[in-house]
Protein backbone atom coordinates (compact mmCIF):
# COMPACT_ATOMS: atom_id res chain seq x y z
CA UNK A 1 0.00 0.00 0.00
CA UNK A 2 1.50 3.51 -0.89
CA UNK A 3 2.30 5.39 1.91
CA UNK A 4 3.69 9.32 2.60
CA UNK A 5 5.97 10.15 5.66
CA UNK A 6 6.75 13.83 6.19
CA UNK A 7 10.45 14.05 7.50
CA UNK A 8 10.32 17.40 8.61
CA UNK A 9 10.61 21.24 6.68
CA UNK A 10 10.01 20.02 2.94
CA UNK A 11 11.84 16.71 2.94
CA UNK A 12 9.35 13.79 1.95
CA UNK A 13 9.38 10.04 1.73
CA UNK A 14 6.91 8.38 -1.03
CA UNK A 15 6.70 4.59 -1.06
CA UNK A 16 4.62 3.89 -4.05
CA UNK A 17 4.47 1.77 -7.16
CA UNK A 18 7.14 -0.18 -4.85
CA UNK A 19 9.53 2.62 -5.17
CA UNK A 20 11.20 4.00 -2.24
CA UNK A 21 10.84 8.66 -3.11
CA UNK A 22 12.53 11.28 -1.78
CA UNK A 23 12.00 14.73 -2.38
CA UNK A 24 14.05 17.57 -1.12
CA UNK A 25 15.85 15.26 1.31
CA UNK A 26 17.31 17.72 3.44
CA UNK A 27 18.55 15.49 6.32
CA UNK A 28 21.71 16.20 8.30
CA UNK A 29 20.80 19.82 8.76
CA UNK A 30 16.98 19.24 9.51
CA UNK A 31 16.47 20.24 13.01
CA UNK A 32 12.94 18.17 12.56
CA UNK A 33 14.21 14.87 11.30
CA UNK A 34 13.25 12.13 12.72
CA UNK A 35 16.26 10.26 10.91
CA UNK A 36 20.01 10.01 10.02
CA UNK A 37 21.39 9.79 6.66
CA UNK A 38 22.35 6.23 7.21
CA UNK A 39 18.51 5.34 7.64
CA UNK A 40 18.51 5.37 3.56
CA UNK A 41 21.37 3.45 2.76
CA UNK A 42 20.72 1.30 -0.15
CA UNK A 43 17.09 1.97 0.23
CA UNK A 44 16.37 4.74 -2.31
CA UNK A 45 15.23 4.37 -6.14
CA UNK A 46 14.28 8.34 -6.39
CA UNK A 47 15.19 11.42 -5.34
CA UNK A 48 13.38 14.51 -6.55
CA UNK A 49 14.91 18.13 -5.96
CA UNK A 50 12.49 20.75 -6.61
CA UNK A 51 15.25 23.61 -6.86
CA UNK A 52 19.01 23.99 -5.23
CA UNK A 53 18.56 26.02 -2.25
CA UNK A 54 20.35 24.36 0.65
CA UNK A 55 16.92 22.95 2.45
CA UNK A 56 15.93 21.69 -0.57
CA UNK A 57 18.72 20.18 -2.28
CA UNK A 58 19.82 19.13 1.04
CA UNK A 59 21.95 15.13 1.08
CA UNK A 60 20.86 14.47 -2.28
CA UNK A 61 24.67 14.09 -3.52
CA UNK A 62 25.57 11.93 -0.58
CA UNK A 63 22.30 10.00 -0.50
CA UNK A 64 23.53 9.50 -4.08
CA UNK A 65 26.82 8.04 -3.35
CA UNK A 66 25.22 5.69 -0.62
CA UNK A 67 22.24 4.40 -3.40
CA UNK A 68 24.60 3.85 -6.04
CA UNK A 69 21.42 2.69 -8.40
CA UNK A 70 19.71 5.71 -7.27
CA UNK A 71 18.16 7.88 -10.01
CA UNK A 72 17.78 11.92 -9.54
CA UNK A 73 15.20 13.99 -11.17
CA UNK A 74 15.05 17.56 -11.52
CA UNK A 75 15.17 19.92 -14.20
CA UNK A 76 18.02 19.33 -16.90
CA UNK A 77 19.54 22.62 -16.10
CA UNK A 78 20.31 21.81 -12.22
CA UNK A 79 20.68 18.09 -13.03
CA UNK A 80 23.54 18.79 -15.57
CA UNK A 81 25.03 21.08 -13.23
CA UNK A 82 25.27 18.89 -10.34
CA UNK A 83 26.85 16.21 -12.53
CA UNK A 84 29.04 18.43 -13.51
CA UNK A 85 29.79 19.55 -9.97
CA UNK A 86 29.65 16.32 -7.92
CA UNK A 87 30.49 13.91 -10.83
CA UNK A 88 27.08 12.36 -10.83
CA UNK A 89 26.84 9.48 -13.60
CA UNK A 90 24.63 10.16 -16.81
CA UNK A 91 22.96 7.07 -16.39
CA UNK A 92 21.58 8.14 -12.77
CA UNK A 93 19.91 11.06 -14.27
CA UNK A 94 16.73 11.30 -15.91
CA UNK A 95 16.10 14.07 -18.05
CA UNK A 96 13.42 16.39 -17.82
CA UNK A 97 11.67 19.74 -17.13
CA UNK A 98 8.26 21.35 -16.76
CA UNK A 99 5.77 19.48 -19.19
CA UNK A 100 4.39 16.37 -19.26
CA UNK A 101 4.86 12.93 -17.57
CA UNK A 102 7.86 10.83 -17.68
CA UNK A 103 8.14 7.44 -16.57
CA UNK A 104 9.90 5.42 -14.02
CA UNK A 105 9.28 1.82 -13.40
CA UNK A 106 5.47 2.17 -13.02
CA UNK A 107 5.71 5.54 -11.63
CA UNK A 108 4.70 8.64 -13.52
CA UNK A 109 6.71 11.99 -12.59
CA UNK A 110 5.96 15.80 -13.47
CA UNK A 111 7.52 18.98 -12.94
CA UNK A 112 5.21 22.00 -12.63
CA UNK A 113 5.99 25.89 -12.55
CA UNK A 114 6.61 27.30 -8.98
CA UNK A 115 7.39 30.84 -7.75
CA UNK A 116 10.67 31.35 -6.26
CA UNK A 117 13.88 31.76 -6.60
CA UNK A 118 16.82 29.37 -7.41
CA UNK A 119 20.34 29.63 -8.34
CA UNK A 120 21.56 27.33 -10.99
CA UNK A 121 17.43 26.34 -12.56
CA UNK A 122 13.94 27.36 -12.49
CA UNK A 123 12.09 26.28 -9.24
CA UNK A 124 9.65 23.63 -9.27
CA UNK A 125 7.25 21.78 -8.03
CA UNK A 126 6.93 17.69 -8.22
CA UNK A 127 4.09 15.70 -9.16
CA UNK A 128 4.39 11.80 -8.52
CA UNK A 129 1.39 9.26 -9.53
CA UNK A 130 1.11 5.48 -9.62
CA UNK A 131 -1.18 2.78 -7.79
CA UNK A 132 -3.66 5.52 -9.04
CA UNK A 133 -3.04 8.06 -6.58
CA UNK A 134 -1.83 11.31 -7.18
CA UNK A 135 0.79 13.23 -4.97
CA UNK A 136 1.70 17.52 -5.64
CA UNK A 137 4.57 18.57 -3.82
CA UNK A 138 4.54 22.39 -4.45
CA UNK A 139 8.27 22.79 -3.60
CA UNK A 140 8.38 26.59 -2.22
CA UNK A 141 6.88 29.10 -3.81
CA UNK A 142 4.20 31.96 -3.34
CA UNK A 143 0.85 31.72 -4.48
CA UNK A 144 -0.11 32.16 -8.63
CA UNK A 145 -2.72 31.86 -10.06
CA UNK A 146 -1.70 29.07 -12.66
CA UNK A 147 -1.99 26.65 -9.74
CA UNK A 148 -5.25 25.97 -11.15
CA UNK A 149 -4.27 24.71 -14.30
CA UNK A 150 -1.68 22.61 -11.90
CA UNK A 151 -4.97 21.22 -10.60
CA UNK A 152 -6.82 20.63 -13.49
CA UNK A 153 -4.26 18.48 -15.48
CA UNK A 154 -2.94 16.55 -12.92
CA UNK A 155 -5.92 16.33 -10.53
CA UNK A 156 -3.87 15.61 -7.76
CA UNK A 157 -5.31 13.46 -4.59
CA UNK A 158 -2.73 14.71 -1.84
CA UNK A 159 -1.11 18.32 -1.98
CA UNK A 160 1.81 19.35 0.15
CA UNK A 161 1.91 23.19 0.30
CA UNK A 162 4.31 25.63 1.91
CA UNK A 163 2.93 27.22 4.45
CA UNK A 164 5.98 29.48 6.64
CA UNK A 165 5.31 32.31 4.96
CA UNK A 166 8.52 34.97 4.22
CA UNK A 167 9.77 32.77 1.79
CA UNK A 168 6.90 31.41 0.66
CA UNK A 169 2.62 30.83 1.03
CA UNK A 170 1.61 32.13 4.64
CA UNK A 171 -1.05 29.90 5.55
CA UNK A 172 -3.98 32.61 4.45
CA UNK A 173 -2.22 32.20 0.88
CA UNK A 174 -1.85 28.24 0.90
CA UNK A 175 -5.69 28.58 1.91
CA UNK A 176 -5.95 30.17 -1.67
CA UNK A 177 -3.74 27.52 -3.48
CA UNK A 178 -5.96 24.46 -2.09
CA UNK A 179 -9.12 26.33 -3.66
CA UNK A 180 -6.97 26.33 -6.69
CA UNK A 181 -5.46 22.80 -7.18
CA UNK A 182 -8.73 20.92 -5.32
CA UNK A 183 -6.45 18.36 -3.77
CA UNK A 184 -9.57 15.37 -3.54
CA UNK A 185 -8.24 13.39 -0.31
CA UNK A 186 -6.03 15.91 1.30
CA UNK A 187 -3.59 18.76 1.66
CA UNK A 188 -0.53 18.20 4.00
CA UNK A 189 1.88 21.55 5.16
CA UNK A 190 5.06 21.71 4.75
CA UNK A 191 7.92 24.42 5.62
CA UNK A 192 6.89 25.74 8.59
CA UNK A 193 8.64 25.88 11.99
CA UNK A 194 11.76 24.57 11.08
CA UNK A 195 13.03 27.96 12.40
CA UNK A 196 11.99 31.17 13.92
CA UNK A 197 11.69 32.72 10.60
CA UNK A 198 9.31 30.06 8.73
CA UNK A 199 7.53 30.14 12.46
CA UNK A 200 3.24 29.93 12.03
CA UNK A 201 0.26 28.55 13.85
CA UNK A 202 -0.53 25.54 11.61
CA UNK A 203 -4.36 25.22 13.41
CA UNK A 204 -5.02 28.75 10.83
CA UNK A 205 -4.47 26.69 7.82
CA UNK A 206 -6.23 24.15 9.30
CA UNK A 207 -9.05 26.05 10.12
CA UNK A 208 -9.25 28.04 6.58
CA UNK A 209 -8.69 24.79 4.72
CA UNK A 210 -11.88 23.26 6.56
CA UNK A 211 -13.72 26.38 5.95
CA UNK A 212 -13.25 25.83 2.64
CA UNK A 213 -14.37 22.20 2.05
CA UNK A 214 -11.18 20.70 2.09
CA UNK A 215 -9.27 17.91 4.62
CA UNK A 216 -6.16 19.42 6.03
CA UNK A 217 -3.86 16.81 7.49
CA UNK A 218 -1.12 17.78 9.55
CA UNK A 219 1.58 15.69 10.28
CA UNK A 220 4.25 15.84 13.02
CA UNK A 221 8.01 15.23 11.91
CA UNK A 222 8.03 11.48 10.93
CA UNK A 223 4.58 10.92 10.90
CA UNK A 224 3.29 8.73 8.25
CA UNK A 225 -0.13 8.56 6.26
CA UNK A 226 -1.50 5.61 4.21
CA UNK A 227 -2.32 6.90 0.60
Amino acid sequence: MAQLRWLGHAATQIQIGGKNILIDPMIKDNPLSPVKLDYFKNSVDLIIVTHDHYDHLGDTIELLKINPKAKLYATYDLEAYLADTYKIPWENIIPANVGGYVEFNGVKLALTKAVHSSTHSDPTGAIVSSEGITIYHAGDTGLFEDMKIIGEIFKPDYALLPIGGRFTMDPYQASIAVEYIKPKKGVIPIHYNTWDLIKVNVNEFVTLVKSKGYNPIVLEPGQSIQL
